[in-house]
């Protein structure tokens, strides 16, 4: 039976979808068969062309061409070509007051990072008339991952020939979209149940035709959930942006929430990790990310959780990212890291140092990434637990921000907050707080904040802290906080007010307040003045590493610049960029004296530094023809890192 025609271009390959944290996406069979990797290798080879980056509908109708073979198809809008990218839009200048999108940032990682990857994240690659198997490979699965976010919605499953990348079909389930549509929301799971029916039944009719089952392959569209998610997000992102900056992060870090659960903070997987950012609890007591009680009027208490509360999870998450970024030579893998772990990103660099001995000396960490999820997955996964989901975690990070870079963020739309905490030895209650402030509330900013009554906005504003509803508005006796500096177990006592609130409670004779972080457009933003050349040194050992530079020299280097670090933040107790500087080396290091990092550093100076001739960055000894004696390369001694007693950082498990 002849295989009805497809209107769609070639995209891959998703097969069934499992639940973790409740509604997050666990993609079970992104890997494809073996059998159906080199015929998808033959396909990209004879269909794949670089593309310009041109206006949009240029480009669709060049793609739609090429892809009908010289037949001018209609284009689909929702699509932009795989190659597409606005590396070559103007950068619009930064600044924190401002509106601005992620495509017009210098942050933006196919500006940051089109260098990298062989220009697998620029409009073209270096050369795009000798694209090698694994770069096409590479963006074939990042565009994958950009309509599977950014097109198909929730209520599209789409069906695909493993052998050739053709899809054999775009499936919508028009009566249950239908249905919830009437409804004005959707239960993402009652969705989900609809979509593994129809798959049976798509797998079923496939097979019918002559397409062997184990070639048959599934992907579904998050694009509703991924618009979801930049809505929960709206009112906390520009700190998520200004945060990226400050730690030379692209915007691709600002995705992980979504990936990890749609930015939906109550969510805990099955192995225990919490919060939008799906941290584990040895990482957020790293942190002093921390669950306590507080007690209330009526006699009771109220369990206060503070990794649901963004601005309390934001900045532990995005420096764990800065941390094993700089572990393992840049952010692109160490977004990547996050997920499998460190030590996984090692193993993969090992199997591609192994694999590749000639090829690995002086290139860039990068291409070792590239290889890892593409040609060399199979042998990486053999040997490590970098499997199926750690190979997509990057494309699918990436897929996320193509689907939401045109939108606008607006900085005053973000909540404006101040995070306190009581004076110690001072008790109050949150009814003392909440009268005071309410005769003065043209003074508070709150920003997008839900309700009409100052409990209920307090209630929105603090997330973290289960306070039950009103339904007269007011403060509920079983909701009346008796707030102090610490909790019953020494837990510090955080919590947010308006903007402004602690001005206001000390002009009428409420000086109640402590500690204060304000959060504005500002906040999180880098002050150049405190860059010192400490900063700058370690900028420089992260980049060298980025060109396998993972040797006990550099091992030896960071334990100088961990020191410095921690001298100045001692200095400078109240920098926030100080302090963020002297964690994220702590982490560091402890991470480069584990195993993994060890077994990569023998098989670097083994394989990468046995011949004079390999350069990782330095100029190539001269005068080395095949008839001449070479040289002994100079050796420095390295001395063995000294013992020193052990940090929380070093009783965390980072792989």
């Amino acid at each position: 039976m002849s295989i009805p025609p497809d209107p769609f271009r070639p995209i891959p390959n998703d097969d069934d979808h499992l639940v973790d944290a409740e509604g997050a996406p666990v993609d079970e069979h992104d890997d494809l068969s073996v059998g159906g990797a080199s015929g998808r290798r033959r396909f990209r080879e004879a269909a794949l062309i670089p593309l310009v980056a041109l206006a949009g509908m240029v480009a669709i109708a060049v793609v739609a061409f090429a892809a009908s073979g010289g037949e001018m198809r209609p284009a689909q809008s929702a699509e932009r070509p795989q190659s597409e990218t606005e590396v070559e839009d103007p950068v619009v200048p930064f600044s924190p007051d401002d509106p601005y999108t992620f495509r017009g940032l210098d942050i933006h990682p196919d500006r940051l990072y089109g260098q990298y990857f062989a220009g697998a994240f620029a409009a073209l690659p270096a050369d795009a008339s000798a694209e090698s198997n694994h770069l096409a490979d590479f963006r074939w699965r990042l565009d994958m991952y950009r309509k599977a976010y950014g097109v198909d919605d929730n209520f599209t499953v789409r069906v695909l020939d493993d052998r050739t990348g053709e899809t054999l079909e775009v499936y919508q389930l028009r009566d249950v979209k239908d249905r919830f549509d009437g409804r004005g929301q959707a239960d993402w799971d009652a969705v989900n149940r609809e979509r593994r029916t129809a798959t049976t039944r798509l797998r079923d009719k496939w097979k019918s035709y002559g397409i062997p089952e184990d070639a048959i392959v599934i992907r579904w569209g998050y694009a509703d959930q991924t618009l979801e998610a930049r809505e929960r997000d709206a009112r906390y992102l520009t700190y998520e942006v200004n945060l990226a900056r400050r730690l030379g992060l692209s915007v691709l870090a600002t995705e992980i929430g979504t990936v990890e659960t749609f930015n939906q903070d109550q969510l805990v997987s099955s192995v225990g990790a919490r919060s939008r950012y799906q941290m584990m609890p040895d990482i957020l007591q790293m942190f002093d990310v921390e669950q306590y009680r507080v007690p209330v009027a009526s006699g009771g208490s109220v369990e206060v959780r503070e990794e649901r509360h963004p601005l309390l999870a934001m900045e532990p998450y995005m420096m764990l990212v800065r941390a094993y970024s700089n572990s393992v030579g840049h952010e692109l893998p160490g977004i990547s890291a996050y997920h499998t772990g460190p030590g996984n990103i090692f193993k993969l660099y090992r199997e591609y140092i192994r694999a590749n001995p000639g090829r690995a000396r002086g290139e860039h960490v990068s291409d070792a990434y590239m290889w890892g999820v593409t040609d060399g997955f199979e042998q990486v996964d053999a040997v490590s637990s970098f499997g199926p989901q750690s190979r997509v975690y990057l494309l699918k990070a990436y897929g996320a921000l193509r689907a939401t870079e045109d939108r606008v963020i607006d900085p005053a739309a973000s909540i404006h907050a101040e995070r306190v905490r009581i004076k110690p030895g001072t008790t109050v209650s949150l009814s003392q707080i909440l009268t005071a402030l309410e005769p003065h509330q043209r003074r508070l900013e709150w920003g997008p904040i839900d309700g009409s009554t100052m409990y209920e906005r307090f209630r929105d504003l603090n997330k973290h802290i289960d306070l039950p509803m009103s339904p007269s508005g007011g403060v509920p006796a079983s909701g009346d906080l008796r707030l102090s500096s610490s909790s019953r177990d020494g837990k510090p006592v955080r919590f947010f007010l308006p903007e402004g609130a602690t001005a206001v409670l000390r002009g009428v004779g409420l000086d109640v307040i402590g500690e204060v972080d304000v959060f504005d457009e500002r906040t999180h933003l880098l002050d150049e003045d405190e860059v010192t050349s400490a900063d700058r040194a370690y900028q420089r050992l992260v980049a060298d590493a980025g060109r396998f530079g993972f040797t006990r020299s550099a091992q030896q280097r960071l334990e100088t610049i961990h020191d410095q670090l921690q001298e100045l933040a001692a200095q400078n107790p109240d920098s926030r960029y100080r302090q963020t500087q002297a964690k994220v080396a702590r982490i560091h290091r402890s991470i480069w004296r584990t195993s993994s990092f060890r077994d990569l550093v023998a098989t670097t100076e083994t394989l990468l530094s046995v011949d004079p001739r390999v350069n990782l960055g330095r100029q190539p000894v001269a005068d080395l023809t095949p008839d001449s004696t070479p040289t002994p390369r100079p050796r420095t001694q390295v001395d063995p890192i000294p013992a020193k007693p052990p940090t929380m950082e070093d009783d965390v498990r980072y792989e």
